[in-house]
Protein backbone atom coordinates (compact mmCIF):
# COMPACT_ATOMS: atom_id res chain seq x y z
CA UNK A 1 0.00 0.00 0.00
CA UNK A 2 2.71 2.36 1.09
CA UNK A 3 4.89 1.73 -2.15
CA UNK A 4 2.02 2.27 -4.58
CA UNK A 5 1.11 5.54 -2.68
CA UNK A 6 4.70 6.22 -3.32
CA UNK A 7 4.56 5.19 -7.14
CA UNK A 8 1.43 7.37 -7.58
CA UNK A 9 3.55 10.25 -5.94
CA UNK A 10 6.35 9.58 -8.57
CA UNK A 11 3.97 9.31 -11.76
CA UNK A 12 2.49 12.97 -10.56
CA UNK A 13 6.17 14.61 -9.68
CA UNK A 14 8.39 13.33 -12.49
CA UNK A 15 6.24 14.91 -15.49
CA UNK A 16 5.90 17.91 -13.78
CA UNK A 17 9.59 18.62 -12.36
CA UNK A 18 11.02 17.28 -15.84
CA UNK A 19 8.59 19.41 -17.84
CA UNK A 20 9.71 22.35 -15.51
CA UNK A 21 12.89 21.52 -15.82
CA UNK A 22 13.01 21.40 -19.54
CA UNK A 23 11.29 25.37 -19.93
CA UNK A 24 13.74 26.38 -17.34
CA UNK A 25 16.72 25.33 -19.07
CA UNK A 26 15.41 26.60 -22.15
CA UNK A 27 14.46 29.69 -20.74
CA UNK A 28 17.78 30.23 -18.76
CA UNK A 29 19.74 29.43 -22.20
CA UNK A 30 17.06 32.28 -24.23
CA UNK A 31 18.65 34.30 -21.41
CA UNK A 32 22.39 33.70 -21.59
CA UNK A 33 22.72 33.66 -25.27
CA UNK A 34 20.60 37.03 -25.65
CA UNK A 35 21.87 38.82 -22.09
CA UNK A 36 25.24 38.43 -23.36
CA UNK A 37 24.51 40.81 -26.16
CA UNK A 38 22.52 42.90 -25.22
CA UNK A 39 24.81 43.51 -21.79
CA UNK A 40 27.16 44.82 -24.30
CA UNK A 41 24.94 47.33 -25.87
CA UNK A 42 23.30 49.09 -22.86
CA UNK A 43 24.06 50.48 -19.27
CA UNK A 44 23.76 48.14 -16.71
CA UNK A 45 21.07 49.84 -14.84
CA UNK A 46 18.53 48.99 -17.81
CA UNK A 47 19.41 45.10 -17.83
CA UNK A 48 16.91 43.13 -15.80
CA UNK A 49 17.15 39.55 -15.75
CA UNK A 50 14.13 38.18 -18.29
CA UNK A 51 15.58 40.92 -20.44
CA UNK A 52 17.15 38.67 -23.02
CA UNK A 53 14.15 36.43 -22.88
CA UNK A 54 11.81 39.13 -24.17
CA UNK A 55 14.10 40.13 -26.55
CA UNK A 56 15.03 36.71 -27.53
CA UNK A 57 11.18 36.03 -28.30
CA UNK A 58 10.66 38.93 -30.04
CA UNK A 59 13.43 38.65 -32.49
CA UNK A 60 12.19 35.13 -33.38
CA UNK A 61 8.61 36.59 -33.69
CA UNK A 62 10.17 38.87 -35.77
CA UNK A 63 12.58 36.72 -37.87
CA UNK A 64 8.96 34.82 -38.62
CA UNK A 65 7.14 37.84 -40.13
CA UNK A 66 10.42 38.70 -42.47
CA UNK A 67 10.20 35.41 -43.69
CA UNK A 68 6.77 35.48 -44.82
CA UNK A 69 7.93 38.51 -46.84
CA UNK A 70 8.89 38.02 -50.36
CA UNK A 71 12.54 39.76 -50.36
CA UNK A 72 13.69 37.86 -47.33
CA UNK A 73 12.19 34.34 -48.11
CA UNK A 74 14.63 34.67 -51.23
CA UNK A 75 17.41 35.59 -49.04
CA UNK A 76 16.46 32.56 -46.73
CA UNK A 77 16.32 30.36 -49.49
CA UNK A 78 19.88 31.32 -50.89
CA UNK A 79 21.48 31.36 -47.51
CA UNK A 80 19.43 27.45 -46.92
CA UNK A 81 20.47 25.94 -50.00
CA UNK A 82 24.46 27.01 -48.99
CA UNK A 83 24.47 25.72 -45.36
CA UNK A 84 22.84 22.54 -47.03
CA UNK A 85 26.18 22.63 -49.10
CA UNK A 86 28.56 22.53 -46.17
CA UNK A 87 29.92 19.35 -45.34
CA UNK A 88 28.94 18.17 -41.22
CA UNK A 89 26.75 21.33 -41.34
CA UNK A 90 24.60 20.07 -43.42
CA UNK A 91 24.36 17.20 -41.77
CA UNK A 92 22.88 18.54 -38.40
CA UNK A 93 21.19 21.80 -40.18
CA UNK A 94 19.41 19.08 -42.03
CA UNK A 95 18.05 17.00 -39.35
CA UNK A 96 16.78 19.74 -36.81
CA UNK A 97 15.13 21.55 -39.88
CA UNK A 98 13.66 17.96 -40.61
CA UNK A 99 12.38 17.32 -36.88
CA UNK A 100 10.58 20.99 -37.20
CA UNK A 101 9.08 20.33 -39.85
CA UNK A 102 7.70 16.88 -38.65
CA UNK A 103 5.80 18.58 -35.68
CA UNK A 104 5.09 21.72 -37.77
CA UNK A 105 0.97 21.86 -37.88
CA UNK A 106 0.53 23.77 -41.34
CA UNK A 107 2.92 21.25 -42.99
CA UNK A 108 1.77 17.76 -41.73
CA UNK A 109 -0.83 17.39 -44.35
CA UNK A 110 1.42 14.31 -46.25
CA UNK A 111 1.48 13.25 -42.55
CA UNK A 112 -0.83 10.74 -41.52
CA UNK A 113 -0.75 8.42 -38.58
CA UNK A 114 -1.01 4.90 -40.12
CA UNK A 115 -0.90 1.17 -38.87
CA UNK A 116 1.56 -0.72 -41.83
CA UNK A 117 1.06 -4.22 -42.59
CA UNK A 118 4.04 -6.28 -41.82
CA UNK A 119 4.76 -10.18 -41.84
CA UNK A 120 5.82 -9.41 -38.23
CA UNK A 121 1.98 -7.89 -37.49
CA UNK A 122 1.06 -4.51 -37.62
CA UNK A 123 3.83 -1.60 -37.15
CA UNK A 124 2.32 1.91 -35.68
CA UNK A 125 4.10 4.62 -38.15
CA UNK A 126 3.31 7.88 -40.73
CA UNK A 127 3.34 8.32 -44.06
CA UNK A 128 6.12 10.96 -44.79
CA UNK A 129 5.71 10.98 -48.19
CA UNK A 130 2.71 10.18 -50.23
CA UNK A 131 4.52 10.76 -53.96
CA UNK A 132 7.87 9.41 -54.16
CA UNK A 133 8.29 9.95 -57.90
CA UNK A 134 8.09 13.12 -57.22
CA UNK A 135 11.92 12.71 -55.07
CA UNK A 136 13.52 10.13 -57.66
CA UNK A 137 11.54 7.49 -59.15
CA UNK A 138 14.05 4.58 -57.84
CA UNK A 139 12.31 5.54 -54.37
CA UNK A 140 9.30 3.73 -55.67
CA UNK A 141 6.08 3.69 -57.44
CA UNK A 142 2.54 5.76 -57.53
CA UNK A 143 1.64 2.73 -55.62
CA UNK A 144 3.65 3.10 -52.90
CA UNK A 145 4.66 5.49 -49.92
CA UNK A 146 7.24 6.50 -47.67
CA UNK A 147 6.77 5.56 -43.64
CA UNK A 148 8.62 6.38 -40.54
CA UNK A 149 8.75 3.95 -38.00
CA UNK A 150 9.55 5.87 -34.64
CA UNK A 151 11.55 3.40 -32.16
CA UNK A 152 9.82 3.28 -28.36
CA UNK A 153 11.56 5.18 -25.55
CA UNK A 154 14.77 6.78 -27.74
CA UNK A 155 15.04 9.25 -30.40
CA UNK A 156 15.55 7.64 -33.88
CA UNK A 157 13.28 5.12 -36.30
CA UNK A 158 12.80 3.80 -39.69
CA UNK A 159 12.05 5.10 -42.98
CA UNK A 160 10.62 1.93 -45.48
CA UNK A 161 8.59 2.19 -49.16
CA UNK A 162 5.72 0.17 -47.93
CA UNK A 163 3.37 -0.65 -51.00
CA UNK A 164 -0.28 2.03 -50.25
CA UNK A 165 -2.45 -0.85 -49.93
CA UNK A 166 -0.03 -2.19 -46.65
CA UNK A 167 -1.11 0.77 -45.02
CA UNK A 168 -4.58 1.94 -42.91
CA UNK A 169 -4.77 5.41 -41.73
CA UNK A 170 -5.97 6.07 -38.29
CA UNK A 171 -7.78 8.87 -36.61
CA UNK A 172 -5.27 10.33 -34.75
CA UNK A 173 -3.07 13.42 -35.05
CA UNK A 174 0.43 13.11 -35.39
CA UNK A 175 1.41 14.18 -31.42
CA UNK A 176 -1.51 11.88 -30.68
CA UNK A 177 0.09 8.98 -32.21
CA UNK A 178 3.84 10.26 -32.04
CA UNK A 179 3.15 10.29 -27.77
CA UNK A 180 1.97 6.70 -27.83
CA UNK A 181 4.90 5.46 -30.11
CA UNK A 182 7.21 6.94 -28.23
CA UNK A 183 5.99 5.91 -24.79
CA UNK A 184 5.52 2.17 -26.44
CA UNK A 185 1.47 2.30 -25.75
CA UNK A 186 2.02 3.28 -21.85
CA UNK A 187 -0.24 6.30 -22.57
CA UNK A 188 -3.06 4.54 -23.18
CA UNK A 189 -5.24 4.87 -26.61
CA UNK A 190 -7.19 7.77 -27.24
CA UNK A 191 -9.14 6.46 -29.81
CA UNK A 192 -9.67 2.73 -31.23
CA UNK A 193 -6.70 1.68 -33.34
Amino acid sequence: MIGRIFWNGIKAFVPIAMTISIVLWLFTSIEAFFGQYIRQHIPPEYYFEGLGIIVGVLLIFMLGLLVNAWMVRKIYQQADTIVKKIPFIKTIYNAIQDLLNFFDKSNQSAQQAVMVQTKFGKVMGFVTKDVLTTMTPALGSEDEVLVYIPLSYMVGGIATVVPRKAITPLDWSVNEAMSFILTAGMTGAKKNV
